[in-house]
């Protein structure tokens, strides 16, 4: 691997001293490393590596972009968790060592098909009121079976990924982030299906707004892209066929890992 991009978190790293001395130290080791910190859809074509600073929402954001160019993704944490980060600021020069050979872990994403419009989500996509404590129903069928009724302030669709996030603060469970599987979970449920459920990954959700009119619904993937759901529309929501790679560096069971840096 000779090509990297490094892209900076500005807020985190706003004078880019972390993110020159990274890019510093792969030029004297022999890596082309350019520094982005404009980093568009297509923005990673070419590279062989994308190295993100940041937070695991940067890290989330620039991933999603990543996958589209199946490119990578060593994210170096400096954030409060860094979840999804595999260096600590302390350890950059662990970057020197990725090459062909370097582990990978292959992440799976969801689909939200939205008005002729596909979203991708590495986290997970939320049916939810505008005014977060309102009720809202949802029906949701899966591979066109029978629907069920969720009566709750949001519905998560989530990934294994994004399972340790919103997802378990709402009693979903804990899911080793390398599976494939689709967790729903209803938040503060009131009446109908109360329970999480975890999916086969292949499955196909149509989720439809049947609040009353008076509700304003929003979906959101990965916590942002709010869409508004009108009273008796209709989403799709599937596995997606792209994956997000991010590499490796040590063995650490997820547990290990889950318990050190989330304290749970």
């Amino acid at each position: 691997m000779k090509k990297f991009a490094v892209i900076p978190n500005l807020y985190k790293d706003p004078d880019l001293k972390i993110t020159n001395d990274i890019a510093r130290m792969l030029e004297k080791n022999g890596i082309n490393a350019d520094v982005l910190t404009v980093c568009e859809d297509d923005s990673l074509k070419g590279y062989d590596c994308a190295v993100v600073l940041g937070g695991d929402g940067t890290i989330l954001d620039v991933a999603k972009k990543a996958a589209l160019c199946s490119v990578p993704v060593a994210g170096v944490n400096l954030g409060r968790i860094g979840y999804l980060s595999s260096v600590e600021p302390e350890n950059t020069e662990k970057l020197l060592s990725i090459d062909e050979n370097s582990g990978i872990q292959r992440r799976m994403m969801l689909s939200l098909f939205y008005r002729g419009k596909e979203y991708h989500a590495l986290n997970d996509i939320v049916i939810s009121e505008k005014r977060a404590t309102r009720m809202i129903s949802v029906s949701v069928s899966a591979d066109d079976g029978d629907p069920c009724e969720y009566n709750s302030t949001s519905l998560i669709f989530s990934t294994p990924t994004g399972s340790s996030g919103y997802n378990v603060s709402a009693g979903g469970p804990v899911i080793e982030p390398t599976l494939e599987c689709i967790a729903v979970t209803p938040v503060c449920p009131h009446t109908g299906t109360s329970r999480s459920f975890v999916y086969k990954p292949g499955t196909v959700f149509t989720a439809a707004d049947i609040s009353s009119a008076d509700k304003d619904v929003l979906i959101s993937v990965d916590g942002g892209a709010e869409l508004p759901l009108k009273h008796g529309e209709s989403v799709k929501i599937t596995r997606s066929d792209i994956y997000v790679k991010l590499l490796e560096f040590d063995d650490e069971p997820f547990a290990k890992t889950l318990i050190r840096k989330m304290k749970i």
